[in-house]
C-alpha cells in the first residue's frame, strides 16, 4: 500500500490479510532512537532521524523477504522509509507553508543530512524496480488527521505524496489508486486482481475493527 501518513493503509492491510490470508508487513513504529531514550519525537537529531530510517529500512528488507514466496501485503513500503526522513530533515514534521520542496532553502548542514537520505532513496528505488512489489495500491488524501494523532501536519502530507508517485512512475511498477471507505477499497483491489476472496468484504472489515479495536484497548 502506498500513500500518506494517515491514508488508512494499516486498515487496508490488515482488511487483505482477513480477505485473503496472505499476511501482511510493515516497518516497526518509529520508536527512540538508540542513544536518544525517553526524547520526544519532535527533539530527534538529524543523525537520529537517519538511525532510525536505516533500522527501518533493514527491517522492510528482512520481513518482506520472509515473505517472498508467499506473497505479502505491505503497509507502506520501503520508499515510505526515504521519504519521512527526506521531509523530516529538510521541512520538519510541521512545515508552515507549501513551498515547492526543491525551491525551498537548506543551510548547509541540512543539505548534507539530505544528500544521505536520498543516497538511501536510491537504494530505496532500486529495491523496487527489482521486483520488490508486483504492483501498488496508492491511498490519497481523503480524510483528515485524527485531532489526537497528528505527528506530522496536512502539507507534510501533501508533500509525501509529491515524492511518492514520481518514484513509483520511476519505478514502473502498476500503480492503482483506490478510494473511499474501507469496503470501497477493498473491492476496487478485488476487481484489479486475480485474488481470490476467502470470506465477504464486508466480514473482512467487521474483522479488521474488531482487531484495531482489540489491539488499541
Amino acid at each position: 500500500m502506498a500513500g500518506a501518513y494517515g491514508s488508512g493503509k494499516t486498515d487496508l492491510t490488515y482488511a487483505l490479510q482477513h480477505l485473503t490470508g496472505l499476511p501482511r508487513t510493515q516497518g516497526s513504529p518509529m520508536r527512540e532512537p538508540v542513544g536518544g531514550e525517553g526524547v520526544p519525537i519532535h527533539n530527534w537529531t538529524p543523525a537520529q532521524v537517519l538511525q532510525l530510517t536505516v533500522n527501518r529500512y533493514s527491517e522492510r528488507i528482512t520481513g518482506e523477504a520472509a515473505l517472498k514466496d508467499e506473497g505479502f501485503f505491505s503497509d507502506g513500503s520501503i520508499l515510505h522509509e526515504w521519504i519521512y526522513a527526506k521531509l523530516r530533515l529538510t521541512v520538519g514534521s510541521y512545515p508552515s507553508t507549501g513551498h515547492p520542496l526543491e525551491r525551498r532553502y537548506r543551510s548547509p548542514a541540512v543539505q548534507v543530512y539530505e544528500s544521505v537520505a536520498d543516497e538511501i532513496g536510491l537504494l530505496a528505488k532500486r529495491h523496487v524496480a527489482r521486483g520488490a512489489y508486483q504492483a501498488f495500491f496508492h491511498l490519497p488524501i481523503e480524510f483528515e488527521l485524527a485531532e489526537n494523532n497528528r505527528p506530522i501536519n496536512e502539507t507534510f502530507r501533501r508533500f509525501s505524496d509529491e515524492l511518492l508517485l514520481p518514484a513509483l512512475d520511476e519505478a514502473g511498477i502498476p500503480v492503482h489508486t483506490v478510494t473511499g471507505n474501507l469496503e470501497e477499497r477493498l473491492e476496487q483491489i478485488l476487481q484489479a486482481t486475480s485474488l481470490k476472496p476467502l470470506l465477504s468484504v464486508s466480514d473482512a472489515v467487521r474483522k479488521t475493527r474488531n482487531q484495531r479495536q482489540e489491539d488499541s484497548a
